[in-house]
């Protein structure tokens, strides 16, 4: 057939019959394809649509026989220079060949093996001399040789590389000709129970469909005390929903409408499957959801549960005695309001490490066989993260949780770097932990006063080596190290560029990005760093400079005889004068220096946005708007300046960090750190143990990040880090995805795989004791009847997945669990049960929801 012609070349479309797969009747056509168009008993040769392509040539390109718009068609483009391209329709799963003839007798190949992509594809024939034909020729293709072409699978929904789609014991081609054939019978269901006004994430109902695979037009109705077009939007309507070929489920979400009227109660919508033509009706026949108006200023469910992802360890366990699924924490939320919440998290008792470590220390003095070979420090960060009610097991008094406070510094813990992975630091883990304690108490304290808290801190003068760093001495050619000077302004403090308050980079005249210092500031900084040591000793030995045995927990002193005395000139023109050396080792005139540094430097205007910039991006999202940092660092520098609770605060209440639209903005949100997402699980399901303490440590070898365990002072990963691909392409950063390797991407799920159900909940405790293990008793009760779930091969069905995954979801993602992931995980749930089971099959379905929303990107994203 000849499309095109011009004085140099033709070109020409043919397409041979391709043998279809499923083709019972042996009319040339697929059978698929006939379901798909509804295109049953029409004869090969003849053209439905009288488009001048016969059926038979239709099935075998994948068109549609009644469209004569929808036909094998291709065109030549022209370009520059007499370059030609040939276009063409170009179906998913359909291989494609291009063959070059100059006289429509004999055809090489021009190009073979090109893949359909769903999209329209082109080929450049580049410039033709004299007559030249072409024609493209479409074939079947079957990657995974069940008896289905890649096409025909594709079009229905199934999988063309795998010969069990979603690994059902049938094979797909004997699902297919079941399916071809098969009665339809129409349920309903709801995936989300509950939707609010105010939030947008919608009630999800669910019609679904078994048996048959071709497309199918379902009645339905909705009812209920709520009103649609006033009080909600559905995805679905005109009363009939219709189902695509090898469609299973479909979706209808009750988009909730936010109205004047206050104080209304809560509302329903129910789905209601009507009788119809081609399907029977299942005795499931309707489902509710609920519209709930919150009271002004206090979240719903999923609002509340998205806040505590961003300002703490994620929603905690529903208790068993309260009648709905809400978590307990969810709950506080919801009652006392996001603002109120957090101005109550502000004042509440600071929950530090030390005493848990002081409990440890007498503990292995105490007990012949304390047993404690684990990283005590973390044994004391999992009683804070897991709100442990008391500090140490012994003592007298219970103090309520601070979650946010925690959550704050672990993210300074990622700014205001240390790490065990250097010896001398790895074995005082007792002083890591008072260290981490001060950012506790920095959390929502005074930023001059942390800065100074953690420059004097002998964990920081041992990392980055300012403990013990003397004065130059020209004779022996020594000069003060500068590895700290350095890092207090690039990583702690001011950054490496001049920033205007919302984060952008100040400019000079020739466009270029200043810089905040130069080497000159690094080698004065490094000046004023000198002269420090221990505070006190280990012991009732004497006080002396860069003694190895000091007392971590007393903040280093000034030793005058060893620090540079002469005058330093700061940043943006600040000095300091002479100092004169004070009499003994009172350190006078080196903590004169000292304060000074860390006034300018806390003073310098970059602090705002630089600090707040980190904070958000630990908190809430990867990439804050100029204006997002613009507003925290206003909260920053209003006066006092530098309060860090109120900083946080403004990160939070921020209309970014608030606004519900923010979740389907792409560019929104932030990976969940790994380490983040095993205390997630843990708070979701109550994890404890016997001894009413946590033995949990080295979790960093499966999840590449444990706190104070950072590779260098750099962090886990660099807030700047652009991931090579879309996001970079895009300009976005994804800092926490520097960690996401080839081997993480293995051991992190793994993890979660092994050690959900009937198994402890971390890398082996050193007494049975101390295992911790996750309360999974009501979600046993949502799996398999009661009295099935101490057998080990129990003859009983299991319980209707549905209102598992919807508590699950709540817990573990907020909410945010797409239909669509709904769908794959209870479908992969269905596939589990005493046909086909085995030993302990209740057990496997349970740990399989439970891991396969784990690692679904709703609850890997943190929106």
């Amino acid at each position: 057939m000849k499309t095109g012609l011009s004085p140099l070349a033709a070109f020409v479309i043919l397409l041979p019959v391709s043998a279809s797969a499923l083709d019972s009747n042996g009319n040339s056509q697929s059978d698929v394809w006939e379901m798909v168009f509804g295109a049953s008993g029409l004869p090969a040769g003849g053209d439905a649509d009288g488009d001048g392509w016969s059926n038979s040539l239709e099935s075998a390109a994948g068109t549609n026989p009644f469209s004569g718009v929808s036909r094998p068609k291709m065109e030549i483009v022209s370009g520059a220079g007499g370059q030609l391209t040939l276009a063409w329709e170009g179906m998913a799963g359909k291989r494609y060949a291009i063959r070059s003839s100059t006289n429509l007798q004999t055809w090489s190949a021009f190009e073979q093996n090109i893949p359909g992509t769903g999209v329209p594809l082109q080929r450049t024939l580049g410039v033709v001399s004299g007559r030249a034909f072409f024609k493209v020729e479409p074939s079947d293709i079957d990657s995974d040789a069940d008896g289905v072409s890649d096409w025909e699978e594709l079009v229905i929904g199934f999988d063309p590389s795998s010969n069990r789609t979603g690994r059902y014991s049938q094979t797909d081609s004997q699902r297919i000709v079941s399916g071809l054939t098969a009665a339809n019978v129409i349920s309903v269901a709801c995936y989300d129970d509950a939707c609010a006004e105010g939030w947008p994430d919608p009630a999800v109902l669910v019609l679904r469909r078994s048996g048959g695979l071709r497309p199918l037009a379902v009645n339905f109705s909705l009812g209920g005390t709520a009103t649609a077009g006033s009080d909600y939007t559905p995805s679905v309507t005109g009363g009939v929903a219709n189902f695509a070929a090898g469609q299973r489920e479909l979706f209808v979400k009750i988009h909730p409408l936010a109205d004047a009227q206050t104080g209304e109660s809560t509302e329903t919508v129910v789905l209601t499957a009507l009788a119809g033509t081609g399907y029977s009706v299942s005795v499931a026949n309707s489902a509710t959801v609920s519209i709930s108006e919150p009271a002004p200023s206090h979240p719903s469910a999923k609002e509340a549960a998205r806040f505590l992802i961003q300002a703490g360890f994620g929603p905690d366990q529903d208790s068993a005695a309260d009648p709905d699924q809400i978590p307990e924490n969810v709950e506080e939320v919801m009652a006392m309001g996001i603002e109120a919440w957090i101005d109550d998290q502000l004042t509440r008792p600071i929950g530090r490490l030390t005493p848990m470590m002081e409990w440890q220390a007498e503990l292995e003095e105490n007990d012949p066989d304390p047993r404690l070979w684990n990283n005590t420090k973390m044994n004391a960060w999992w009683g804070r993260a897991m709100g442990l009610p008391k500090l140490r097991p012994d003592a007298s008094t219970e103090q309520l949780p601070d979650p946010l406070r925690q959550r704050v510094a672990f993210a300074l813990s990622q700014i205001f770097v240390i790490s065990d992975r250097m010896e001398r630091l790895a074995v005082e883990p007792a002083a890591m932990a008072h260290y981490y304690d001060k950012l506790l108490e920095g959390s929502f304290g005074n930023y001059q006063t942390l800065l100074k808290d953690v420059s004097m801190h002998p964990c920081m003068g041992h990392y980055l080596s300012h403990f013990a760093n003397k004065k130059s001495d020209p004779v022996n050619r020594t000069f003060p190290d500068e590895n700290y000077a350095r890092e207090v302004m690039q990583l702690f403090s001011i950054g490496l560029w001049m920033l205007n308050p919302d984060g952008s980079h100040i400019l000079d005249a020739q466009g270029q990005s200043i810089p905040t210092y130069s080497n000159a500031n690094i080698t004065e900084f490094a000046r004023v760093f000198t002269g420090l040591s221990f505070g006190a000793m280990a012991n009732s030995s004497p006080l002396q400079f860069g003694a190895w045995d000091g007392d971590f927990r007393v903040p280093m002193k000034g030793w005058d005889e060893h620090h540079d005395l002469g005058p330093k000139t700061l940043l943006l023109g600040a000095t300091t004068p002479a100092r004169t050396a004070s009499a003994g080792n009172t350190g006078t005139a080196t903590m004169a220096d000292v304060d000074a540094a860390i006034a300018n430097l806390s003073n310098h205007p970059n602090v705002g946005p630089f600090i707040g910039r980190l904070l958000i991006q630990r908190l809430v999202t990867s990439n804050p708007s100029p204006a997002y940092i613009g507003r925290v660092a206003a909260a920053f520098n209003a006066t006092p300046r530098g309060d860090m609770g109120r900083t946080v605060k403004a990160i939070l209440m921020d209309p970014e960090a608030r606004d519900p639209a923010k979740m389907s903005d792409p560019t929104f949100g932030k990976l969940r750190e790994p380490f983040l997402r095993t205390v997630n699980v843990a708070r979701a399901f109550n994890a404890s143990t016997q001894a009413g303490w946590f033995y949990l440590s080295n979790l960093d070898e499966n999840h590449v990040q444990e706190p104070l365990n950072s590779p260098s002072v750099f962090n886990f990963y660099l807030p700047t880090y652009m991931p090579p691909g879309p996001l970079a392409s895009a300009g976005l950063v994804a800092p926490e995805l520097q960690i996401v390797n080839a081997a993480s991407c293995v051991t992190a799920p793994n993890f979660f795989w092994n050690q959900m159900v009937d198994a402890e909940y971390g890398l082996g405790a050193s007494k049975p004791e101390r295992s911790a293990v996750l309360n999974l008793d009501q979600e046993w009760l949502m799996n398999v009847p009661a009295s099935a779930i101490n057998q080990d091969q129990p003859n009983v069905q299991p319980l209707d997945p549905d209102p598992l995954l919807r508590r699950l979801d709540l817990v573990l993602t907020g909410g945010t669990l797409e239909p669509e992931s709904f769908q794959i995980i209870r479908e992969a749930m269905a596939r589990v049960g005493p046909a086909d089971g085995g030993w302990q099959w209740h057990h496997g379905r349970l740990k399989l929801a439970l891991y396969l929303i784990i690692c679904s990107p709703e609850f890997s994203v943190q929106h």
